[in-house]
């Protein structure tokens, strides 16, 4: 589903900074320890010449764990502060030689943040990353705290967008492990915001055409970043279809129906959801019931119509707990009505 020319870029991309780490690694080695030593922390610069190596191969091969491997086997020598320093340095230079060269930065910096904290947490608590869960949590937390340095809005609506699509996934009865998935998707499912310009991501008015078609081009950078990173591989194609609607006119591949995996029509209902009941800067919040009733509206045509309807269950749930004026007429009746479309759906948010 992805563009081959964006992920061969990728790669190219990851494969150049290697090549680069490579052929510089005695002179990257000798300014990661000169920058240590400034900070009082003393290692040899023969291990750091080896983690420039781990770092290189992790880089060449996009498997962040190799850098793990590394702090495990010199844990014994250094202690572990020393070891995530070492490595925190050593990304840290990786993401000034990327910014120097050509190619796709800002998924290259997204892979070594990926590596710093993965592989910072694991000298810390003396255990080695392996391919599960807590390193499928540990490589969320690391993008959402770059998502959130980007905005703090865009990423509380990630982690809302995630407690919604696992409720909703609940109601519709997946199994627990499907339920976890398209959470941790919907935690995701707008991580490609991290390569849009600011110019655009935090415009307080409304999206020009040019603007707005970078904008679209979230969902699939989303889904090319996850994809390099083997951890959160298995969330890219739900994040990448994401925005697809049931009646064929979404984005970015235009897909209708079942040809969108259930998994992404549970988080795209979550996902508006929440973005027309949040507060935006270029526009107020719907209140729930003109949420529900959008939704109502949308059923078969935007959205999955069982993905609604248990979207809707949910938020009368809520409902019954929040002080909506507006939703004090609300009752089960309703749910099965269309109510007037009242303002717009949410836009950029979602």
């Amino acid at each position: 589903m992805h563009d081959e020319r964006g992920v061969e870029a990728v790669h190219s991309s990851r494969s150049h900074l290697a090549e680069l780490l490579d052929e510089e690694r005695r002179s990257v080695a000798a300014t990661i320890t000169e920058r240590l030593r400034k900070a009082s922390i003393a290692v040899s610069p023969l291990v750091v010449r080896t983690l420039v190596h781990a770092l290189t191969r992790a880089v060449a091969g996009g498997e962040p764990d190799i850098v793990a491997h590394w702090a495990r086997m010199v844990r014994h020598a250094h202690h572990p502060h020393a070891v995530a320093a070492m490595i925190d340095a050593a990304c840290t230079v990786g993401e000034e030689f990327a910014q120097t060269h050509a190619g796709d930065l800002a998924t290259t910096i997204v892979f070594l943040e990926i590596v710093r904290s993965r592989a910072s947490a694991h000298a810390h608590h003396d255990v080695l990353a392996v391919a599960g869960e807590p390193a499928v949590d540990t490589a969320i937390e690391s993008l959402l705290a770059m998502l959130r340095a980007r905005d703090t809005a865009t990423c509380a609506h990630s982690q809302a967008t995630g407690d919604l699509s696992r409720r909703v996934a609940m109601r519709l009865g997946l199994a627990p492990d499907a339920v976890e998935r398209v959470a941790k998707a919907g935690t995701l499912h707008d991580i490609g915001k991290i390569v849009v310009p600011d110019a655009i991501l935090l415009k307080p008015g409304p999206l020009d055409e040019a603007e707005w078609a970078v904008m679209k081009r979230h969902a699939a950078a989303g889904a090319e970043i996850l994809a390099r990173i083997p951890a959160l591989a298995q969330y890219a194609p739900i994040v990448g279809m994401h925005h697809e609607r049931w009646d064929g006119k979404g984005y970015p591949q235009g897909l209708a129906g079942e040809d969108i995996l259930l998994e992404a029509r549970i988080v795209a209902v979550a996902d508006s959801f929440h973005a027309m009941t949040s507060e935006r800067v270029y526009r107020e919040p719907l209140s729930y019931g003109d949420a529900i009733a959008v939704l109502q509206d949308g059923r078969g045509r935007q959205w999955d119509a069982e993905a609604a309807a248990a979207m809707v269950a949910v938020a009368a749930e809520d409902r019954n707990s929040s002080a909506d004026a507006n939703l004090s007429a609300l009752s089960s009746p309703f749910l099965g009505d269309v109510m007037p479309r009242s303002r717009g759906a949410a836009r950029r948010a979602g």
